[in-house]
């Protein structure tokens, strides 16, 4: 079947929960859908974007000029023998995790808080802060994906990656990958666990994307928090760095982001924002 290219208008692109509109909205289920995707997007002069559950992306507009590409590919996972797993890249993460705890097996529990897609998860190389330096990569052999109008698959150490950074985060679309998730004694529940310490520690009251950058300066951050704090979006007061919206218009976080951008501009400092920003 050829690819169909509707218009998509919700609130469910994001996990910020703005009200967008898609003009170039498709949702890939093969990877004939996805070379398809890249070739139409640039023969319109679009962005590609791939979007998975939404929980690290942010519509700087209402109106959105990319061609979002939709994840929609059949969820799977399948034991391959051994300690080896092909897990395709629609599958939530949670439910990866849920899987590998049940077969008592090591995997990356520390993203059992993160409404990410597996596919997100890899094409950035999730984990946790950098003083751990855990990620998703620790776990892998090899991903397939679309780039370049080809179907690729390449052994983990050919792709290159750093810790919460891949080169598949822009221009390639994730189609699955195999995992090694050893076994290993469990103690206690890590899902449960790692639930029970988001609840704690971050801020899941509101409409998120999780943390805003994975550098900045403290002090900046908590000005534009105060300077933010009466708006209906900003920064968490409970945790630094917590990015949240409760407006459907993307232009309150929008205007939160660009003053952030400007006060590391005018001090100095360094800032690197995690989520995507998109147009």
């Amino acid at each position: 079947m050829p690819l169909e290219v509707k218009e998509y208008k919700g609130k469910f692109l994001s996990r910020f929960r703005t009200l967008n509109r898609a003009k170039l909205y498709a949702e890939i289920r093969s990877p004939e859908d996805a070379i398809e995707a890249f070739a139409l997007a640039e023969k319109l002069g679009a962005k590609p974007f791939v979007l998975g559950a939404g929980s690290n992306v942010f519509f700087r507009h209402s109106d959105i000029s990319a061609f979002v590409m939709k994840n929609a590919v059949e969820k799977k996972i399948e034991p391959l023998g051994g300690d080896r797993f092909f897990v395709s890249s629609s599958v939530m993460m949670i439910d990866l995790l849920k899987f590998m705890r049940d077969e008592s097996r090591a995997a990356p529990y520390y993203l059992a808080s993160a409404p990410c897609e597996v596919g997100g998860a890899i094409a950035m190389n999730a984990g946790t802060g950098p003083k751990e330096g855990k990620a998703v990569f620790d776990f892998i052999e090899s991903v397939k994906f679309v780039r370049g109008g080809k179907v690729l698959e390449l052994p983990a150490a050919e792709i290159a990656h750093s810790h919460r950074s891949t080169e598949l985060s822009s221009n390639a679309f994730v189609l699955s990958a195999v995992f090694s998730f050893p076994k290993t004694e469990l103690s206690s529940d890590p899902v449960k666990d790692r639930l029970e310490w988001a609840a704690k520690n971050q801020d899941l009251s509101v409409p998120n994307c999780g943390s805003l950058c994975n550098k900045y300066d403290a002090r900046l951050m908590r000005f534009a928090r105060f300077l933010f704090a009466p708006l209906p979006a900003g920064m968490s007061q409970k945790k630094l760095n917590w990015a949240y919206n409760k407006a459907e218009s993307p232009a309150c976080l929008r205007a939160f982001i660009s003053t952030l951008t400007l006060l590391h501009k005018i001090f100095r400092k360094e800032l690197k924002y995690e989520i995507k920003m998109i147009d």
